[in-house]
């Protein structure tokens, strides 16, 4: 048996780890051209400010490859022939195999807008990307970061401590939407200018400016102008399957690769995780996950199936964290869902942005928590929501489900519901 998996990030690394567990004896290809080696992508930020080292955003040894037994091949796939069950790679060959696992990722959206093709505009996703990034920041004294997200945010915060001016456009009109509610939101705003970022709500981006191939600035779609040298793009990402369009499997309208309850695609021997793996959400909409650690839990299944076990994927309860700067966000279940009978708890201690906002329905219990200042344990909050906790009881037990207590002011709620 040949099996073959289509990138090396956290859900191909999983499912090769998973394989080699079933089966020591089969060929194993992992094909990838980003990384040499496997990394952690969330840790690129660190990296670029020389907090760590490449080696250590690394979860394994470099002879990690080589001790499991796996072939690794340094290229692109650039076709797929399902019916001969061979790859066509960008610097020449083919590879057969018997059962392939596509866990190609994703790359950074891309809107076609007037300009992005001069020198001085990227984004900060892949690891080419950290390597522009390290390089044009040496030179660059005034950056523009467009997109409200996460990526935005942390491309924001580096810039900044590598001595550039740095302004922000956000279109929305107020930051990050589709996570946080207008409170929130304001206190993260608030707290983004308190470091000098030039951060602009409500302010969409026409077009890029040059000279001579090179940044000098971008409009607004107000017409106003901004100069920089730099332009950072962070408006999402998009799953990388462009070179499947003509290959016959199934697609959804974002790009995802649709994938079954156990992770198969339309072809019997193929499966999908990860990034570019289009799953059923809980309320029926089919989509692309994009976290880490739903890669991580869809490249361990994918590779118990790919061995001829039955097991179906089903995500967990969502969680997440993040940091704004110096400000905790932690968040788990449902939240901004605008679900029927959806009500919210909100306390926010005095003059700080220690913020609780809990997410409940008409029966009380409790669905999503987003909380700003303090770090949390999701294991807790997520085993909260699936034991249909009620409000006055998780109230009383918020206490148990702090990090770091010792270190921070002593926890109260000042709240009000709605």
């Amino acid at each position: 048996m040949h099996y073959v998996i289509i990138g090396n990030g956290v859900a191909g690394m999983n499912a090769a780890n998973s394989l080699r567990s079933y089966d020591d004896e089969s060929e194993i290809t992992i094909i990838s051209y980003e990384s040499k080696h496997h990394f952690s992508r969330t840790a690129l930020m660190y990296v670029f400010c020389g907090q760590l080292s490449e080696q250590c955003v690394e979860p394994f040894e470099r002879d990690h490859y080589e001790k499991m037994g796996f072939k690794r091949i340094y290229d692109k796939v650039t076709k797929l022939d399902p019916n001969a069950n061979k790859l066509y790679l960008a610097q020449g060959g083919t590879v057969s195999y018997d059962k392939l696992l596509i866990a190609s990722g994703s790359i950074p959206a891309e809107f076609g807008w007037k300009g992005y093709d001069l020198d001085g505009v990227g984004h900060f996703v892949t690891w080419q990307n950290l390597q522009w990034l390290k390089e044009k920041a040496k030179t660059a004294k005034k950056a523009v970061v467009v997109g409200g997200g996460l990526i935005g945010i942390e491309t924001v915060e580096i810039l900044l401590l590598a001595g550039i001016d740095v302004t922000f456009l956000v279109r929305e009109d107020y930051y990050w939407p589709i996570a946080l509610d207008e409170s929130e939101s304001t206190i993260i705003a608030e707290h983004i200018r308190h470091h000098k970022v030039n951060l602009r709500l409500k302010t969409e981006f026409s077009e890029i400016l040059g000279k001579d191939g090179k940044v000098i600035g971008v409009k607004t779609g107000e017409g106003e102008i901004i100069d920089c040298e730099l332009v950072v793009i962070a408006v999402g990402v998009r799953p990388q399957t462009d070179w499947l369009k003509d290959s016959g499997v199934a697609l959804d309208e974002r790009g995802g690769i649709i994938a079954d309850e156990n992770l198969k695609t339309n072809y019997d021997n193929i499966y999908t995780a990860g990034d570019c793996a289009s799953v059923m959400w809980f309320n029926k909409v089919r989509r692309p996950e994009q976290l880490w650690y739903t890669g991580r839990d869809q490249g361990k299944i994918a590779a118990s199936n790919l061995f001829g076990m039955n097991k179906t994927y089903k995500r967990g309860i969502f969680y997440n964290s993040a940091k704004f700067f110096d400000i905790e966000y932690s968040t788990a279940g449902l939240v901004n869902f605008n679900l029927d009978g959806e009500k919210n708890f909100f306390s926010q201690e005095k003059d700080t942005h220690y913020t609780v906002r809990i997410t409940y329905l008409e029966d009380d219990s409790v669905i999503g928590f987003n909380m700003l200042g303090r770090r949390w344990d999701h294991r807790i909050l997520v085993n909260w929501i699936e034991e249909k906790r009620q409000l006055d009881w998780v109230l009383k037990h918020l206490h148990e489900a702090l990090f770091d207590e010792e270190f921070m002011p002593t926890f109260k709620l000042n709240y009000k519901a709605s």
